[in-house]
């Protein structure tokens, strides 16, 4: 399904397309407005109010909140009818909720910076009492970087979460590590197994992050601790899923707290890694989805 709010991943609908035709797949072309199906002794489903037949449903990158809804309506059916999908249905609730994934880490032992959760005004501010002035906001449901800010004070995030709750959404508190602001090691896992290491280091300061700020990428594919990072990013997909597609995990590699795990991204933005790293990590992709469909 090409990517309705195409903003982040422009290319990646065709790019992904031709790798999927290049490995002997044979892929069409959907939008979701053309989609319908019908639920009763089998499932159905339509392009265009014509009945098709498929093996697979694949969808690539971020979308707007009612389009995201849409897709998992359409992921949820077709996961249920036997085919496969990018990421099971409870994978994605889990990969587009950070507190849902910080629960999951913590239950597998996971490192990840301490976050704080709560569900009225009251709560938050004996909550925050637990954490540092300085302190990060972040958005449960917020993706490449935006809904999080670093406050300097735990008035300042009270007042955040109160815009938030009027909003009727959902922010925690976290940690903020202070010794690694503007950078975080990106390791790239596909079909369960790290296949790329980078590091992204952002142009400014961190205070708040933002499309608006240009990022440098480097590898770290020859670093001597890269095999101590693959290992952290396999264990954290591992604990949302066990046969994962593909996830972008954020590392902060801090001095004093050690190896941090920030989140797993459902649908990282690859060409970047490409870059830094020279391997053909869309035909590992490509690869690793097909495996699971002639399985």
């Amino acid at each position: 399904m090409i990517n309705p709010d195409p903003i982040f991943y422009a290319e990646m609908d065709d790019l992904i397309i031709n790798q999927l035709t290049q490995q002997n797949a044979q892929v069409q072309r959907v939008n979701l407005k053309d989609i319908s199906f019908t639920v009763g002794n089998e499932f159905k489903f339509y392009i265009n109010n014509e009945l098709i037949d498929f093996d697979a449903f694949l969808a690539y990158g971020y979308m707007n909140p009612k389009h995201f809804l849409d897709y998992l309506y359409i992921n949820q059916a077709v996961h249920a009818s036997g085919r496969i999908t990018l990421h099971k249905p409870e994978t994605e609730h889990i990969l587009y909720n950070k507190l849902l994934q910080y629960i999951n880490f913590s239950k597998y032992k996971i490192p990840f910076p301490k976050i704080g959760a709560a569900f009225s005004i009251n709560s938050f501010k004996s909550v925050i009492q637990q954490f540092d002035e300085e302190a990060i906001m972040k958005d449960v449901h917020g993706y490449s970087g935006i809904g999080v800010h670093l406050t300097h004070c735990r008035n300042n995030s009270v007042e955040m979460y109160s815009r938030a709750l009027w909003k009727q959404e959902q922010q925690i508190s976290q940690v903020y590590v202070d010794d690694c602001p503007g950078k975080s090691v990106r390791v790239l896992v596909i079909g369960g197994k790290a296949a790329s290491v980078a590091e992204f280091k952002f142009s400014k300061n961190f205070r708040s992050v933002g499309l608006s700020e240009e990022a440098s990428v480097e590898s770290l594919m020859n670093s001597e601790k890269k095999n101590i990072y693959c290992d952290l990013a396999e264990k954290a997909c591992l604990a949302i899923d066990d046969n994962l597609t593909v996830g972008g995990v954020d590392i902060l590699d801090s001095k004093r707290f050690g190896l941090q795990v920030l989140e797993v991204n459902s649908c990282p933005e690859i060409c970047d890694s490409i870059d830094a790293t020279n391997l053909p990590l869309l035909e590992y992709f490509g690869q690793a989805f097909l495996k699971k469909i002639k399985i």
